[in-house]
């Protein structure tokens, strides 16, 4: 008798165990720190390269600074990815509040216009872009948050980089 109140003993914490964190946070009452994907804007446009900055509003709901740790993202046209990469960050959520913090990444031309075929400079292409944000907790360690937002991007034109990158192409040495 003994021995099968031990099986069930047994058997009951390793499907407390199988059911998950997910189910212990929520008995918990552990909220995950919220992020979404506000804006995607074109800055710093040289003749080879541009870029590009993911604003990302972030709400903290602990009672201490979140850092953020890195952040991953890629953006595609249709069925053609065109950008990708990760980044380290060294921003911070205040307690209790929420902040926007601007993630940056680098978009070169050459590159973009090989995966994506008939786009020209001041074309409008519509883009997906897909990020994780990675957020050290004190409850729950590192998570990364997911955030997704679709709209277009214009690529910019000649005209729209400075007049200076072109002197420092061509000015004699």
């Amino acid at each position: 008798m003994i021995a099968k109140r031990y099986l069930f003993f047994i058997w009951l914490s390793m499907t407390a165990c199988v059911a998950g964190c997910e189910t212990i946070q929520e008995s918990l009452n552990i909220r995950k720190p919220t992020a979404r994907l506000t804006g995607l804007k074109i800055e710093d446009v040289k003749l080879d390269s541009a870029t590009l900055l993911f604003d990302v509003e972030i709400d903290n709901h602990y009672p201490v600074a979140l850092p953020l740790s890195n952040f991953d993202y890629s953006l595609s046209s249709g069925a053609e990815k065109f950008l990708s990469g990760s980044a380290k960050s060294q921003a911070a959520v205040p307690a209790k509040s929420s902040t926007t913090v601007s993630l940056p990444a680098t978009i070169n031309y050459i590159e973009m216009l090989k995966a994506l075929k008939g786009v020209r400079p001041g074309s409008k292409i519509p883009y997906g872009a897909e990020l994780g944000l990675s957020v050290d907790t004190p409850a729950l360690g590192v998570i990364r948050l997911p955030l997704r937002k679709e709209g277009e991007l214009v690529l910019p034109s000649i005209s729209d980089a400075d007049i200076s990158d072109i002197w420092n192409i061509i000015k004699p040495k």
